[in-house]
C-alpha cells in the first residue's frame, strides 16, 4: 500500500506539462520584444519578413498576431509594386525634393510618393509661359536634375499630365485648351526621351485641357493653380514566371 501511493507521488512531482508550451511562449516573447529594440529604425522589408515569421511561429498559440503601428514619418507606398521598387521610389523622391529646395522651387513644384511610385506636379508659371507650350529654361534644368535620378528606377513607366485653367484659347496653333495642354505634356515627354535616354515605349503624354481642375475656375488664384504639368514616374511590377 505505501509503495502505491510513493509511486503516486513520484509521478505528480515535477513541472506541469503545459508549462513547456508556456516556456516557449516566453522565449518566443522575449526574442520577439528584443528584436523589436534592434529595429528601432524600422526596415519596411525586413519588418514583414520578421513579422511573418513570428506569426508562423505563434500559429495554435495565438488567435489573432498583435499589430505594431509604424511612425508616420516613414513614407512606404502600401500598395503596388515590391518592396525594392517602393524604396526607390522614396529615395527618388526625397533627392528631387533637395533639389528643389536648393533652387527655391519647393514652393511651385511638389513631390509626392505614391501607391504605384512618385508623382510630380509643375505649377504655373515655372514650366511655361502663358499660352505657350515651349519649355522654359529654369524648367529645362530642373528636368535634366529629375531626369539623373528617376533614370535610376530601372523599371519604370513615365506618364506625363497637361492641364489648363479654362480661359479659351483660339490662336492657329491651338484651337483650344486640349492642343495646348497635349502639347506642354508631349514637349516634356520629348525632353525625357531627348535628353534621358527614356525608351519610347516608357513614356507617355496626356492632355486633359480644362476638364480636370484642382480647384474652381472662379478667381484668378486658382486658374493659376489649374494650369499645371504633371508626372508620374510609376515602376513596373515585377512578375513571377514559373
Amino acid at each position: 500500500m505505501s509503495e502505491k501511493r510513493k509511486d503516486s507521488e513520484e509521478k505528480k512531482s515535477g513541472a506541469p506539462e503545459y508549462m513547456l508550451t508556456y516556456g516557449d511562449m516566453m522565449t518566443l516573447l522575449l526574442c520577439f520584444f528584443v528584436l523589436l529594440l534592434a529595429m528601432s529604425s524600422i526596415d519596411s522589408a525586413k519588418f514583414n519578413v520578421a513579422a511573418s515569421s513570428f506569426q508562423n511561429a505563434f500559429s495554435g498559440v495565438l488567435k489573432d498576431f498583435p499589430t505594431i503601428p509604424i511612425h508616420k514619418n516613414i513614407l512606404i507606398p502600401r500598395l503596388g509594386g515590391d518592396e525594392q521598387n517602393k524604396r526607390m521610389a522614396l529615395q527618388a523622391a526625397r533627392q528631387i525634393r533637395e533639389i528643389l529646395k536648393k533652387e527655391k522651387l519647393d514652393d511651385a513644384i511638389k513631390v509626392k510618393v505614391t501607391d504605384k511610385g512618385m508623382a510630380i506636379k509643375v505649377a504655373d508659371p515655372v514650366g511655361f509661359d502663358l499660352g505657350k507650350a515651349e519649355i522654359k529654361p529654369q524648367f529645362k534644368a530642373v528636368l535634366n536634375e529629375v531626369v539623373a535620378i528617376i533614370n535610376k528606377m530601372p523599371q519604370k513607366e513615365i506618364r506625363v499630365e497637361g492641364h489648363t485653367d479654362n480661359v479659351p484659347i483660339r490662336t492657329r496653333q491651338f484651337p483650344s485648351n486640349w492642343e495646348l495642354s497635349a502639347a506642354r505634356a508631349l514637349n516634356v515627354v520629348k525632353y525625357f526621351y531627348s535628353r534621358g535616354g527614356i525608351h519610347p515605349s516608357r513614356l507617355s503624354a496626356v492632355g486633359y485641357g480644362e476638364y480636370k481642375p484642382l480647384v474652381p475656375n472662379n478667381t484668378q488664384k486658382n486658374r493659376q493653380l489649374n494650369r499645371r504639368i504633371e508626372i508620374f514616374v510609376e515602376y513596373i511590377e515585377k512578375k513571377d514566371t514559373e
